[in-house]
This record gives C-alpha cells, structure tokens and sequence, in this order.
C-alpha cells in the first residue's frame, strides 16, 4: 500500500489485475455460450427459456466488460489521490454501474441453471417445486441487493464523489447486507453444482461422459469460492479512503464469479459438438447387445433346428403384432375394399452360414386401390 502522494506523482497500477481476468473469461462464455445457442438450435432442437436466461447473463457481463476496461482508463487501479477528483469521481461510478450488472448477471445465470435442471433432470413434483422456490428466494434477495447499491447514500451521486456534502447508512448495515448476500450466493453457488452431479450420477450414461459433465459443472464452485472471497473483502472496503486501488480485488473475484458461472452453465450443451460420435456409437453397440439376447439367432446350429426355431420367433412376432395393433388400427383394415390402407411386413431369416431358413408374414403399410 503506498501513501498518499500529490496529484499525479504515483503512478503505479493495478489495472491488468482486472483487465486480464475480466476480458478473458468474457471471451471464453461469449464463445461457449455461441456455441451452446448453436447446438441447442440446430442440432438437438430443444432450445428454451434457461437458454434465453444464459444469453441474458452474457449480456450482463459483456457490459461489465466494457464498464471496468472503461474505468480503467478513469483510474481503477491507480490511487485515489494521484487522480484528478472529477476523474476519479467518475470511476467509481462506473464501477457502481457495474456492480449492478453483475448482480443481474447471477440472477439470471442461476435461472438458466435452475431450469435447465428442472426440464431435464425433474423427477418428481418436489424437485420442481424446490426449483421454483429456489428461483424465487434468489431472484428476491438479490434484485433487494442491486435496489439498495445507490440509495444507500443521500445525495445518490455521494456513492463515488465525496467531494460533495452527503451522508451513507452505517458502516454495520452496508457491511451486513454485502455479507448475507455473498453468503446466500456462495451457498446457491455451491448447490448448483451439487445438484447436477447428483442427478448424473443415477443416469444411464458412459462413465467417462458423467466424469466430463460433472467436472465442468465443478467450475460452480470456483464460481462459489469466490463469491466468499469477494465477500470477505466487504468489510475492509467498506471505509475505504482510496477507492479506485482498494476495489480491484473486489472487482475481480466478483467478475470470475459470474464469468465462470457462464462458462459453468455452458460448456455442458457443447459436447454433442465434440462427442456425439462416440456417445451415438456405445449407444449402438449397446443396443446391438439387446438385440441379440432378445433374438437368439445365434445359436442356429443346423437347418433343422433353425427352422423351428425361426417358426418360434415369428410365432412371437404374430403374437405382439396382434397385442399392439388393437382398436387403434382397425380404421384401416376397414377400408381396405375401398381406397384404404393394407399393412404387411416381410421377414427374411439367413444363418450365419449365409443359407435362407424361412420367410415370415408380410407387414408393410401400401394403399389399396
């Protein structure tokens, strides 16, 4: 920490301290957040409100991009008393600005987040009412956060130029809120990446794929760690008599809280981009496994023995074709004098010595005229 020195002779910075996090995480979610729109658009087709929620908080921290590399030019990272007062004045309050977006950045992450889950992982009528409770008790505690930033000082304009008369709430109260608020984001941080981890865990997928999602969704507790970070930081910054260098740090575990949430929320959706060969190919092999236990033709040993065995197997077939038709086809069998519809489906049946055993009845959909 360096002493106060006259107007223009210190001119140590801090600012790549925030300019490098800051820009860099941005770019990464604005990639994988492109990427996610792409793969849930075009090539999945389940594109929803958790994805319109994600883009909203790109948004969010696009602007507080632009709002702390703007301030950094102002003097953020510099000492408050080697910067002109008008310069200085209008720094802090860009970074009041941006203290507001980043707010609404994480409430609108943790909505994308929250749906997401609710729409695929929901397994009962519990889960979906905690997730809207949870949706509920976040979006409330923090937008009552964000509405208090500028009407905690009177005038509004004293919250970054105290060169005016004008009076803040105590220390204590300021102190409290920034604290229960860090404290209820570090704690829906940390449950939102516990959540998902969960719920992989009982579905039926490669190990490997579980391993890969669940460490990506793990980045939602670094995003947790430093909401306690900037949280315990709160306190000391509270009387702060050089701004401009103190909320650096502030300022960076705040924006890789929310940056990293982005790229938490995600990265997930753009595996099909990077993996839907090798999922679509163990799903088929699985697949290819049922259906040979189901259908034993393998264990045709001899022209005899495969006939009557093959007389079984589309025995079964008649069977289930009988139980699944029902009253539900019967419309098109009716028409079938006229200009209705015939269904016939044909079955051929080949050893694994290439010999033909049997034909099986017909069963395909033709119109009849």
């Amino acid at each position: 920490m360096v002493s106060a020195s006259p107007l223009g002779e210190n001119h140590d910075s801090r600012a790549i301290d925030v300019l490098v996090p800051t820009i860099l995480t941005t770019v990464v979610a604005f990639i994988l957040t492109g990427l996610r729109l792409y793969v849930r658009r075009f090539m999945v087709r389940m594109f929803g409100w958790d994805d319109v929620f994600n883009v909203l908080a790109l948004l969010c921290a696009i602007v507080v991009m632009g709002l702390v590399t703007t301030s950094t030019k102002y003097g953020l990272g510099r000492h408050f008393l080697s910067l002109d007062p008008v310069r200085a004045a209008f720094c802090v309050k860009l970074l009041r600005i941006s203290e507001f977006f980043l707010i609404f950045s994480t409430i609108f992450l943790k909505i994308s987040i929250s749906l997401f889950l609710k729409r695929i992982f929901l397994t009962s009528k519990k889960w979906k009412v905690f997730f809207w409770c949870f949706i509920a008790f976040n979006t409330i505690t923090s937008t009552l956060d964000a509405a208090i930033i500028f009407p905690q000082c009177t005038p509004v304009e004293y919250n970054w130029n105290k060169g005016i008369k004008g009076t803040c709430w105590p220390d204590s109260v300021i102190n409290g809120t920034g604290i229960a608020q860090g404290s209820i984001a570090a704690a829906t941080d940390f449950i939102l990446s516990i959540l998902p981890i969960m719920f992989l865990w009982n579905v039926k997928l490669p190990r490997r794929v579980k391993f890969g999602i669940c460490a990506i969704m793990a980045l939602g507790f670094a995003s947790g760690a430093f909401a306690i970070v900037r949280t315990a930081l709160v306190p000391s910054l509270t009387a702060t008599h050089d701004p401009t260098w103190d909320l650096v740090d502030l300022f960076k575990w705040a924006i890789l809280e929310a940056t990293l949430g982005v790229i938490a929320a995600a990265a997930p959706s753009v595996r099909p981009l990077i993996g839907h060969t090798s999922m679509s190919t163990e799903y088929s092999r699985s697949k290819s496994r049922q259906i040979s236990q189901s259908l034993p033709l393998h264990s045709m040993r001899t022209r005899r023995n495969s006939r009557h065995d093959v007389d079984n197997i589309l025995d079964t077939m008649n069977d289930q074709e009988k139980e699944s038709d029902g009253d539900s086809q019967s419309h098109l069998w009716a028409a079938s004098d006229e200009n209705g519809i015939m269904k016939t489906v044909s079955v051929e049946v080949v050893t694994n010595q290439g010999q033909w055993i049997g034909r099986g009845p017909s069963n395909t959909y033709q119109l009849a005229h």
